[in-house]
């Protein structure tokens, strides 16, 4: 029950992820009048994006067969496509974690930055006080401004979500089936070590596009809105 727990905890974080950065990048296009200023501040999220994309694909041994990193192509629906990655079809669950590869991959580069930047052991007077702070505040807003789910990204997720309730209740029956004959308790707590592990990580990407979303939302009521 444990795991399951830091499972579902680590869902919410990446659904709370996408939320958050979808609602950043639409405050960010409504207050901004120039589509280029727009699309300029996009640019290095963009590139990341896909860049994740690729990346998984590659480690997925998934066929990559087009990288655009960074294209403005306007569809017929009246969208505008920034960058693709286009690659072989595959099951559920690698399609998934292609799709999701630039919240997981922006993830783990937030949270090295914040180790290498941020002061260790401070106040919070300290931290605000701090040049790094604010340095690692503007590079995860352009990194944030690229963790927004294309539609593409999001169709692979019904998919991933039948093949993972399938695929998660055959292997809690084999687990429970072994379990009465062999002592699986330290394998169950590694898990979930490393489940925690990984949430605590999301959960302080997810507090810091939080603030960050927070600000701007202030900024734009306050001073751009007299």
């Amino acid at each position: 029950m444990k795991i399951l727990l830091q499972i579902l905890i680590m869902i919410a974080c990446l659904c709370g992820l996408m939320a958050l950065t979808n609602l950043l990048t639409r405050l960010l296009s409504r207050t901004l009048h120039r589509d280029w200023l727009f699309y300029l501040l996009l640019t290095p999220g963009t590139i990341l994006h896909e860049l994740s994309h690729a990346t998984m694909s590659l480690v997925l041994l998934v066929p990559v067969r087009e990288v655009h990193l960074f294209r403005l192509r306007h569809e017929p629906d009246g969208t505008v496509l920034l960058g693709e990655v286009v690659h072989a079809n595959a099951d559920p669950i690698r399609n998934f974690f292609i799709a999701v590869a630039p919240l997981l991959g922006a993830s783990v580069l937030i949270y090295f930055l914040s180790v290498w930047l941020l002061p260790k052991d401070e106040s919070w007077e300290m931290l605000l006080r701090s040049g790094w702070t604010y340095l690692f505040l503007v590079i995860v807003f352009f990194i944030a401004l690229g963790l927004s789910p294309s539609r593409q990204d999001l169709k692979a997720l019904p998919a991933f979500l039948a093949t993972a309730l399938a695929v998660g209740l055959v292997g809690y029956v084999v687990v429970f089936a072994l379990s009465r004959h062999w002592n699986l308790s330290g394998v169950g707590k590694a898990a979930e070590a490393t489940l925690k592990s990984a949430n605590a990580g999301l959960l302080f990407v997810l507090v810091v596009v939080a603030v960050i979303y927070g600000v701007f939302l202030i900024v734009e009521r306050v001073v751009w809105r007299g």
